[in-house]
C-alpha cells in the first residue's frame, strides 16, 4: 500500500504543477527547486526532473528543448478548454488587457451535467476500488457519480462507479494514498501501481 512518504510525494508534485507557467519558454528545474523550497519542500534538482518526466506521462506538460537549461510549461491544449483555473486558489483578480476567445454557444449547466474532462475525450469507465472506512464516509457525502455504490466489507468498503477516465480521476486516486486501492479496470490499476512504485523508488535511491 502507498506509504506516508508517497502521500508527501503527491503533495510535492501537486505544488510543482501549480508552479508551472502556461507558455514557453517555461520554468527551469533550478527555478522550481527554489519555489518549492519556499513552499516548504526539501527537494533536489534531480528529483524535480524525475517528477516532471513522470508527471508528463499523465498531464499535458511540455519541455522547451530550444535552449539550455530546459523550461517546463503547460501545453497549449491545456488552456483551450472551459476548465482553465482552480478558482478557489485565486487571491486577486484583475481585468486582462489581452483579448480572449469567447464561447457564445457555451451552456454552463449542460457542461456541468456532462462531467466532461479537459484535454481528453469523455471516455467512461467502470471503476471498482477498495476504500477505507474514513474515505467511505466522505464518499457518501460527495459521491463520484450518480450510480456510485458502496458495499461494506469486513475491512473497509468496495466502491463502484461510472466515471470519466481523466487525469483528474487519476490524480484523485493517487491523492488518497493507502486509503484506496484500484481493483478494476486492470489498465488503470496497473498505471496506479507503476506510478506509485516509481515514487517509492525515488526514496529508496535517496
Amino acid at each position: 500500500m502507498p506509504s506516508a512518504t508517497t502521500r508527501a510525494t503527491l503533495s510535492r508534485q501537486w505544488e510543482l504543477l501549480r508552479q508551472l507557467p502556461s507558455r514557453s519558454p517555461g520554468i527551469t528545474s533550478a527555478e522550481l527547486v527554489a519555489r518549492l523550497q519556499d513552499a516548504g519542500f526539501t527537494i533536489s534538482k534531480r528529483s524535480i526532473e524525475r517528477d516532471l518526466n513522470e508527471l508528463s506521462l499523465i498531464f499535458p506538460l511540455e519541455r522547451n528543448d530550444k535552449s539550455i537549461p530546459y523550461g517546463w510549461y503547460w501545453a497549449a491544449s491545456a488552456y483551450s478548454d472551459v476548465q482553465q483555473l482552480a478558482v478557489h486558489r485565486s487571491r486577486k483578480l484583475h481585468a486582462s488587457d489581452n483579448a480572449n476567445e469567447g464561447m457564445p454557444d457555451f451552456d454552463l449547466q449542460a457542461y456541468l451535467r456532462s462531467d466532461a474532462p479537459p484535454c481528453e475525450a469523455p471516455d467512461r469507465i467502470e471503476l471498482q476500488a477498495w476504500i477505507n472506512d474514513n474515505l467511505a464516509r466522505l464518499m457518501r457525502e460527495t459521491p463520484l457519480s450518480a450510480d456510485m455504490q458502496l458495499t461494506q466489507l469486513q475491512h473497509g468498503h468496495r466502491l463502484r462507479a461510472t466515471v470519466s477516465n481523466s487525469w483528474q480521476l487519476r490524480w484523485w486516486l493517487l491523492s488518497q494514498g493507502d486509503g484506496l486501492i484500484v481493483e478494476q479496470p486492470l489498465p488503470l490499476r496497473q498505471q496506479m501501481a507503476e506510478t506509485l512504485s516509481k515514487a517509492a523508488a525515488q526514496y529508496q535511491d535517496a
